[in-house]
């Protein structure tokens, strides 16, 4: 395998031995390239960390085995850069066996769904995964997953998410979260849907997990309700002095406490959004899009959606088919939460006949004022 250097650094070599040990004149070109890639890009000499407790060597033999480490891993998929990056994490990896240790592990890898890009942006994720023992680390934490997820697809979507699912201890936390889960009456495939969806909130302090319950319990959700374990992740996600805090901006924009939990019960998420993001998406609703506070409410998954990206240009969609008397439903903040095509076919296309720029105007190419003014 081959880098490509300059001739001034070839030059340099010439004339200055490498590490006071090793001259170029005595190693062919491709051991000088990866000395010098390895020196340049993963920040790698003599002093640097020990490989498999033995200091960094640039002898022939030692280079050898690198150039087979960097090689197999291009073969799979990794640039330059992320072998570098890789490298630079995981110097150890340099002195791994390709035959016996690494092609054995990332085929197994590539077996369960890491095809392709995947694999590269998997191990620089979590460079543990490429020292961790196959046969008793990696396909026990697979196969335990596969348990609960089922279809490898799930277990692949979890292990994205949260690399660490492969090395971590799955029968502490993990399963004492999911025993917890299950003995509150909550549906295995929702628990699985967690799992996949946000792998970390079931690697906390089961302490954590049993507290979480209890307070979602008592905001009156159902273990067996779909968004039980959306509400247990949220408040997961944060201290109670937060949780407060949200809570209190919330009742500052004119909604009341018994509202903000039923909206919490219909859609949990929305509470995840920072104060600074709900404060903004309020602010928007109600002086520009004209919502009444029961009706931002009434949709809190608003609360997740971008201001300049979707509910602005949405926006001035409706004021123009407003203006045109083209718009008749009554409920104007459910038009916001409409699917991407449903609301581009139903508002924009319809409609194009009678506005024919309006489509400009929703891509904000056109002001929305233009059309507007048109009106008698």
């Amino acid at each position: 395998m081959m880098f490509k250097i300059s001739s001034t650094f070839l030059l340099h070599f010439i004339h200055k031995p490498f590490l006071n040990t090793i001259s170029t004149s005595t190693l062919p070109l491709a051991s000088v390239s990866t000395i010098q890639f390895l020196k340049t890009s993963c920040g790698l000499s003599s002093e640097s960390p020990s490989i498999n407790g033995r200091k960094l060597k640039f002898d022939e033999k030692s280079i050898q085995q690198y150039e087979a480490v960097i090689g197999f891993l291009k073969s799979q998929g990794f640039d330059n850069l992320q072998i570098a990056n890789l490298v630079s994490k995981r110097p150890k990896i340099l002195g791994s066996r390709v035959s016996t240790n690494l092609k054995p592990k990332f085929e197994f890898l590539q077996e369960i769904g890491f095809v392709g890009p995947l694999l590269p942006k998997l191990i620089l994720s979590n460079h543990w995964l490429a020292g961790s023992s196959l046969d008793s680390q990696l396909k026990p934490s697979f196969f335990f997953l596969k348990e609960i997820l089922e279809p490898d697809e799930q277990v692949t979507a979890a292990v994205s998410r949260f690399p660490g699912l492969l090395i971590c201890d799955l029968k502490g936390n993990f399963k004492s979260n999911i025993d917890v889960l299950a003995s509150e009456g909550v549906p295995s495939r929702n628990i699985a849907k967690t799992i996949a969806l946000n792998p970390r909130a079931i690697m906390l302090n089961v302490d954590r997990m049993i507290n979480a319950v209890k307070r979602v319990k008592e905001l009156g959700l159902e273990p067996k309700a779909r968004t039980f374990v959306h509400a247990v992740r949220v408040v997961l996600s944060m201290g109670d002095s937060t949780w407060k805090k949200k809570i209190n901006v919330m009742k500052s924009l004119g909604v009341s406490e018994k509202e903000i939990f039923s909206a919490f019960k219909r859609f949990p998420p929305y509470l995840t959004c920072s104060e600074e993001k709900l404060r903004d998406v309020a602010d928007f609703c109600s002086n520009t899009a004209k919502l009444d506070p029961a009706s931002l409410i009434s949709y809190p998954v608003l609360f997740k959606y971008s201001v300049h990206k979707r509910l602005q240009p949405r926006c001035k969609v409706i004021e123009v088919l407003k203006m045109k008397n083209l718009l008749k439903i009554k409920r104007i903040a459910s038009v916001f939460v409409k699917g991407e095509k449903e609301f581009v076919e139903k508002y924009i296309v319809k409609h194009l006949d009678e506005i024919p720029n309006l489509m400009d105007i929703y891509k904000g190419n056109v002001e929305a004022e233009a059309e507007t003014k048109s009106v008698v």
